[in-house]
């Protein structure tokens, strides 16, 4: 007779009350641990941000730590800070300071979010979403103080509300009851939520780039929704009128992104766009044919600085049919003259050319913004005797450029031109391996 607690296949049935109680024990002990888990790792997060707002006011409040006595002092010191921040945890500069504006917007209106985050209840993207959901209740910078203390209510109750919600909703449902919550409190405040809104988003319109693969890339912009329409429709329109004429194989999608590329650059205009673009390439690319010796496999290839790799097709086409790119060969460029004598302080537009090929990006560690508008900053000062002359310039952005000239952290170029920062607390930036 088989016995009914013999082990049955996996998936099937338990045979058993046995099996079917060990399973559900281990079941429980592998969810409890998880949610411990997450538990701890949401209370991590929010002290890492308490931590990180903590150290960006201790600067500001204590400026001669980063930048002496002055009158900007606390905003070199409070930008100093995030800069060292960002290098120390290895995330952007404009994350540091999102972190910490949402940290004071929670501590100062959101006290009972906060306390429950702190406590390791409410995860830390609550509060984030909280704290920006706040703006549209906030008050009119020119109201009277009746205005003022409805709003405070108002916020007060939104405090109290989400922060019981914080407790029992996934993101995504917290997300929509705190939007569905703000818009109740903004219209009984007599706040317009939508024209509030849209005021926000417009101050933050923006171009951006994201590079893709293959030698392209995604061109978006945040900009009004009925302008979005307006050019959209505008590029169909005119996409079709092509595709009767001057259609070449193209989809309607290639011709509406080619005349996007052609009405942003002003081709055919008297506003053209008259840029450089740098472009550095092997002279077996530019002959057409490899190099004797050369392997079919090679480390050298095209490269649009500042972006990365681009086909050997693209290359020669800048190459050779663009009128306002600076041509450039990798091997070998002469009749560039890089050094300067002592009585030249500014940089000539051969140097600043050179220096842009030679790294592509800001010269100091983890800095990865182009240096196309960089500074050229004298490694040695040109009042100290500092030269004007490649090895003496190092690029560096603009928001670099002020830190070294303007705090106290150090800037060390080494012998491969990179720049390492040493700050007053002691940290020091390292350079990442070449590949």
């Amino acid at each position: 007779m088989q016995s009914t607690n013999e082990s049955s296949p996996d998936g099937a049935e338990p045979r058993g009350a046995r099996e079917r109680v060990s399973a559900e024990v281990g079941l429980e002990l592998l969810l409890d641990d998880a949610e411990s888990q997450n538990i701890e790792a949401n209370h991590r997060v929010v002290r890492r941000a308490a931590r990180i707002t903590d150290a960006i006011d201790h600067a500001a409040s204590s400026p001669w730590v980063y930048a002496g006595f002055g009158r900007d002092a606390a905003q070199i010191a409070e930008r100093s800070a995030v800069f060292e921040i960002a290098e120390r945890l290895h995330v952007p500069e404009p994350q540091v300071k999102g972190i910490a504006v949402v940290v004071r917007a929670a501590r100062a209106q959101l006290p009972l979010l906060w306390a429950s985050a702190s406590s390791e209840f409410a995860p830390f993207a609550y509060v984030e979403a909280a704290s920006g959901a706040i703006v549209a209740l906030s008050p009119p910078a020119d109201c009277d103080d009746a205005v003022r203390d409805a709003s405070a209510a108002a916020i007060a109750a939104f405090d109290a509300k989400v922060a019981e919600c914080a407790m029992h909703l996934s993101l995504s449902a917290f997300r929509a009851r705190v939007r569905r919550l703000t818009e109740q409190l903004a219209a009984a405040l007599g706040v317009e939520v939508a024209s509030r809104r849209h005021a926000i988003a417009m101050a933050e319109r923006r171009v951006i780039i994201e590079p893709a693969s293959d030698g392209m890339s995604w061109v978006g912009a945040l900009v009004p929704t009925v302008k979005a329409v307006a050019f959209m429709r505008r590029l169909t329109s005119t996409a079709k009128h092509r595709q009767k004429s001057e259609r070449h194989g193209r989809t309607r999608d290639q011709i509406r992104a080619d005349l996007f590329c052609e009405w942003l650059m002003g081709d055919g205009t008297a506003t053209a766009a008259k840029i450089k673009v740098f472009v550095t390439m092997p002279l077996d690319v530019l002959a057409g044919e490899r190099a004797p010796g050369r392997p079919a496999v090679r480390d050298e290839q095209p490269e649009l600085v500042g972006h990365g790799p681009i086909d050997p097709v693209t290359a020669l086409q800048l190459f050779f049919e663009a009128n306002a790119f600076h041509r450039i060969a990798t091997d070998p460029i002469s009749g560039i003259k890089l050094d300067m004598d002592r009585r030249t302080y500014r940089p000539t537009t051969a140097q600043r050319d050179w220096l842009i090929l030679t790294p592509g990006t800001c010269a100091r560690d983890g800095c990865n913004r182009l240096v196309l508008d960089a500074d050229l900053d004298h490694q040695t000062e040109w009042a100290r005797g500092g030269t004007t002359n490649h090895a003496n310039l190092a690029p560096l952005c603009p928001a670099d450029h002020v830190t070294r000239h303007r705090s106290r952290m150090r800037f060390r170029q080494r012998p491969n031109r990179t720049v390492e920062v040493t700050s007053p607390t002691g940290f020091r930036t390292t350079e990442p391996p070449p590949f």
